[in-house]
């Protein structure tokens, strides 16, 4: 995780001013009025937005926030609004929490107060927020502005030029962040800023944006307008469009993946069917009692790394909003009560020492601990020092399947085995073994572990089949334990005492575990005495046996399935293809292979689902995306070997 240098702000003569740039962060007319005048007047808000269900604005340059308070004001007063409303904005320095309010104008401080309330850590990456039920979604990318201008996935309905001026912070202005707004605008959609200097408006209009100059705000004497509407070919893809036709969506499994995605889709508004092959919900792995969501602690090119520290603050986010209290249906769902990552070796200990103290972390976050101070936080003495994650939890993971599927939108079939899909006049269509259709729907989420490929029609996602057992230990084997740990294997406080370690791993044929308990014991005894300094001699009580789906790299599959016949008959033109260039299935995504770690992913993947369904701003960069895209093995295969597609 990279940490950000958070914006300093001095007050001269009342007004907030940058000290990182000497410049102020609003006109001294007013932050409101230029918010009204410049970016909402600038381009023809809210009258553009009037009836549709989709509005994304585009924002360089967050700072205090005042332009998406004033575009949330705006769009809460107007009955024309449209259903959801996105509002993206890059920011290299992100201020405090407390000073969003502190300079918020008058009129918008109530607002100001709930976006403090869930204003994201300084860490370079994606945040999302969610305002007034959902239809209020602010999405937040923390980074450098070229590096994140590049990676971004989303269709722009409006452009928010703002930022510091382009003398001062000239990085915010650079043709290459001008030039990338062409990869992101929406056929129409239009910008607005302050600025009216002659290398934006030249770099602007290279790109495909029709100018105009209007009167300022303020002593401003003009501002900058502009429609996209080039007359040439400015690039290779369109962006995402907002989703139009049936807003129906089969989900295939019931797990945490499938209930996740199930959830993404009728939060948004969508009839959501899933179709579950056991007679009960979160069969397989995700029946396991309890499980840890925690980020795991490692280099931040390390995709599972970024995955889990992007997962987390999804996956609490929602635990929070199903159950406030930690409770679901009289059942303990979730509790927050830290995680302890042990290192593995003295070694890795002594480089997480010294990464502590170069990045300083912040303590909410994360932050490195002796194993005499750790005892103080979990309740046992770990082998080594680690990291102390106080954002960890320890859920229920059927208790979470049931509450993500209790919404009046989603309907549930067990006893159901889909056979295969086909699709035909723009719907996908479940069968059984017998034929018989069993569910119809314009998109499918297949999220049924091993059946996966077979389902989905792909052959390049090689899986693996991995069974775990996990021993659960009498109340006595480490009787002050609150807290999970993770380092090798991991270990779990249950809510009437008992400890779990875990998990044995075994690679087997096929979906069923038919593996030597008394060895898998064993092992996890060994486990729990590399865990713990001083582990207690105790003999396991019970046993929880699961699969799980392993891709080679240990990554999942997830996001649109990729059309492999079309593949395999243009494989010699897609020889140096990109990622957007491979052809996709209609409606057709996946979710599986989460391995381990599907309650920390899950809900991410979900989340980019839906939004990739809907045309939505996506909540993953295009990098992240690609380590998970379910053509992965297949791009490789048609850039080095195409002969074996």
């Amino acid at each position: 995780m990279r940490i950000l240098e958070p914006a300093r702000i001095d007050i001269v003569d009342g007004r907030p001013i940058s000290a990182d740039y000497g410049d102020v962060y609003a006109s001294a007319d007013g932050a409101l009025g230029q918010a009204c005048r410049v970016f909402l007047g600038g381009n023809d808000l809210p009258r553009r937005w009037a009836g549709r269900d989709q509005f994304v604005v585009f924002e360089t340059g967050f700072g205090l926030g005042v332009n998406f308070l004033a575009t949330w004001a705006a769009w809460r007063r107007d009955p024309e609004r449209p259903r959801t409303l996105h509002f993206v904005s890059v920011e290299g320095h992100p201020v405090a929490a407390h000073q969003l309010v502190e300079h918020a104008p008058a009129g918008l401080r109530d607002l100001a107060r709930e976006l403090a309330e869930t204003w994201p850590l300084a860490v370079a990456g994606t945040h999302c927020c969610q305002f007034a039920g959902g239809d209020v979604r602010l999405t937040l990318v923390f980074g450098d502005v070229l590096e994140v201008m590049a990676d971004l996935m989303l269709g722009a309905d409006a452009f928010f030029l703002d930022g510091f001026s382009p003398d001062r912070n000239p990085a915010m202005w650079q043709p290459g962040v001008l030039k990338a707004l062409t990869r992101l605008a929406r056929p129409g959609a239009t910008l607005a800023t302050w600025s009216t200097a002659r290398a934006v408006r030249d770099a602007l209009s290279a790109g495909g944006f029709e100018l105009s100059l209007s009167p300022g705000f303020g002593r401003k004497r003009h501002m900058l307008r502009g429609r996209f509407a080039p007359r040439w070919r400015v690039r290779r893809h369109e962006p995402p469009a907002a989703s139009v036709g049936p807003r129906t969506a089969m989900i295939i499994g019931s797990g945490i993946a499938g209930a996740s995605c199930a959830r993404s889709f009728a939060d948004r508004g969508w009839d959501v069917q899933v179709l579950e092959q056991g007679a009960a919900i979160s069969g397989a792995a995700s029946s396991l009692p309890y499980g840890l969501i925690h980020t795991r602690m490692a280099d931040e090119r390390d995709p599972i790394a970024r995955l889990t520290f992007a997962g987390e603050r999804v996956a609490r986010a929602l635990l929070t909003r199903l159950s406030p209290d930690g409770w679901f249906d009289g059942s303990r769902l979730w509790r927050n009560t830290g995680v302890f990552q042990q290192a593995d070796s003295m070694d890795e200990s002594e480089r997480w020492r010294r990464l502590a103290e170069s990045t300083m972390l912040p303590a909410t976050l994360a932050r490195y601990v002796s194993s005499e101070r750790a005892e103080t936080l979990v309740g046992a003495r770990p082998r080594r020092h680690g990291w102390w994650l106080p954002r960890g939890m320890t859920v229920a993971t059927p208790t979470w399947c049931r509450a993500l599927l209790a919404h009046s939108a989603i309907r549930l079939q067990t006893g159901t085995e889909v056979a295969n899909l086909d699709f035909e006049s723009g719907r996908w269509r479940a069968h059984d073994r017998q034929g018989r259709c069993l569910a119809t729907s314009a998109v499918v989420v297949v999220a049924a572990a091993m059946r996966s490929p077979r389902l989905l029609g792909i052959r390049q996602a090689p899986l693996t089949s991995v069974a775990g057992l996990v021993s659960w230990l009498p109340k006595d084997a480490a009787p002050g334990l609150r807290a999970g740990m993770v380092g090798d294997g991991y270990l779990v406080a249950a809510p009437d005492g008992r400890t779990a370690v875990g998990a044995s791993y075994q690679v087997i044929d096929g979906a069923e575990a038919d593996i030597d308990e008394s060895a898998a014991h064993a092992e996890n005894m060994a486990r729990l005495e590399r865990l713990l300094a001083m582990p207690a001699s105790v003999r396991p009580t019970a046993a929880f046996v699961g699969v799980r789906a392993v891709a080679r790299d240990r990554l999942p599959y997830a996001g649109p399935v990729v059309d492999e016949s079309a593949c395999r008959d243009g494989k010699l033109a897609l020889a140096g293809a990109q990622f957007a260039d491979l052809p996709r299935l209609p409606g057709l995504y996946a979710s599986f292979a989460l391995g381990s770690r599907g309650l920390v992913m899950a809900p991410l993947i979900a989340e980019w689902i839906a939004a990739l369904a809907e045309g939505e701003p996506s909540p993953l960069g295009r990098e992240l995306a690609s380590r998970i895209d379910v053509g992965r093995y297949l791009l490789r295969a048609l850039r080095k070997r195409p002969e074996t597609v």
